[in-house]
């Protein structure tokens, strides 16, 4: 009678853990990806709390962003994805902002803030997408491997180039920001708004600087293939 009562347990365990099967698992089934037009919701196992489960605002997708202290360029790219998102969805409603909120023009400025420091994660995380393909030096035995660091150096300015827009974005809502004369419990990133207009960080700048460094080394590399060509094409000396 006892080990028949284990065995009930244990079978019930089992069935429980089953049919709470992570959404991620449920999301790559067969029958969910063979139609594209379902929505994200219908991946979400019914046993849990939509609302607890699924992100629908700005904050819900805000609060996914995350960086480990070891991370690789999927990481980023994951996190640019769920912040995109974000700038796409509306806010919470005030009462339940990540700070506390009073006034409508509180809100104003809550909203604003956000928006910068958002743009300016996407902004950041192109950056470091860049950086990982931008070579530092060019070193004169470069030559022997020029066409993948000119590839390379191409992936690089493409990440800077997508990096730009944000940065311009953020500045815009910073400008926006500044408009109301009340400082927000949002501390670090009042700190950031502040430095944006006081112009202490010019990514502008910073990236204007990175793109132009590409093509000094791009031109680099240039002059070591056509001396490396030059040196190949010369005769042998002759004894």
């Amino acid at each position: 009678m006892k080990r028949t009562c284990i065995i009930t347990v244990i079978i019930l365990c089992i069935a429980g853990a089953l049919h709470s099967e992570d959404y991620q698992y449920q999301y790559f089934s067969k029958e969910k990806v063979r139609d594209k037009h379902l929505p994200f919701s219908d991946y979400i196992p019914q046993i849990r709390l939509h609302y607890q489960t699924v992100p629908h605002y700005l904050e819900d997708y805000y609060e996914l962003y995350g960086m480990k202290m070891y991370y690789n360029e999927n990481s980023l790219r994951k996190n640019i994805e769920r912040l995109k998102t974000a700038l796409q969805c509306k806010f919470r409603h005030p009462s339940q902002a990540l700070v506390k909120i009073e006034t409508e023009p509180e809100y104003f400025k809550y909203r604003n803030l956000l928006f910068m420091h958002i743009n300016l994660l996407i902004m950041r995380s192109y950056l470091s997408i860049g950086a990982r393909y931008d070579m530092r030096n060019i070193r004169f035995y470069h030559w022997d491997y020029a066409k993948d660091i000119s590839d390379s150096l191409d992936t690089a300015e493409r990440s800077y180039a997508e990096a730009l827009p944000y940065w311009e974005k953020a500045r815009e809502y910073a400008d926006r920001a500044s408009q109301v004369k009340i400082t927000t419990d949002l501390g670090f990133i009042e700190t950031e708004r502040k430095k944006i207009i006081l112009g202490d960080i010019d990514f502008g700048k910073i990236i204007a600087d990175y793109r132009s460094g590409i093509r000094n080394k791009k031109n680099k590399l240039n002059e070591l293939m056509a001396a490396y060509q030059k040196f190949q094409k010369k005769p042998a000396a002759t004894e």
